[in-house]
C-alpha cells in the first residue's frame, strides 16, 4: 500500500483559467511605471468559509496601493470575492474608499473595465494621489 501516488489523479499539464487574482498582478506593472515606482500594487489573497445555508467557500483578493517611501503604508482599495461554487468568474467587487455598493456578477470580460471605473471615481483617485503626493514630500 505504500506505492500508492495520491496525486495520479491531477492534470498539471491543462491550461488554466484565468482567475481575478491574475488579472490584477498584471496590472502591478503599470502603477509602478507610472509612478515611477513611488507607489506600488499588493494584492493579498485570503481563504474564507462564508456564513450561510450552505456555507459558502470564498477567495478574497484585496487590492492594496503601497506608499514603500513611508514605511511600506498600505491603502486598501477594494476587494474581489471569488466564490468556489461559481469557478473563476463571476465575481463581486467591493470598494473600500467610498463605500460604494457592492458590484456583483462582474464576467472575466467585464472586470479590467469594471476596476477601471472604480479606481476613476474622484474620491479613490485622490485618496491614491494624495498618497503619492505624500510619498514624494518624503524623497524630497
Amino acid at each position: 500500500m505504500s506505492d500508492k501516488n495520491i496525486w495520479e489523479n491531477l492534470n498539471f499539464t491543462e491550461a488554466s483559467t484565468t482567475s481575478a487574482y491574475d488579472l490584477l498582478c498584471t496590472q502591478s506593472e503599470y502603477l509602478d511605471k507610472a509612478t515611477n515606482g513611488v507607489l506600488k500594487m499588493q494584492v493579498e489573497t485570503i481563504d474564507s468559509l462564508l456564513d450561510g445555508n450552505p456555507p459558502r467557500l470564498a477567495e478574497f483578493y484585496i487590492l492594496y496601493v503601497v506608499a514603500p517611501g513611508l514605511g511600506n503604508y498600505r491603502r486598501k482599495i477594494l476587494t474581489v470575492a471569488e466564490y468556489a461554487d461559481t469557478g473563476k468568474f463571476p465575481v463581486d467587487i467591493v470598494s473600500h474608499i467610498d463605500n460604494s455598493k457592492r458590484i456583483e456578477k462582474v464576467s472575466e470580460d467585464t472586470f479590467l473595465d469594471t476596476i477601471e471605473e472604480i479606481l476613476s471615481r474622484p474620491l479613490i483617485q485622490n485618496s491614491i494621489v494624495n498618497l503619492y503626493k505624500q510619498s514624494k514630500g518624503v524623497e524630497a
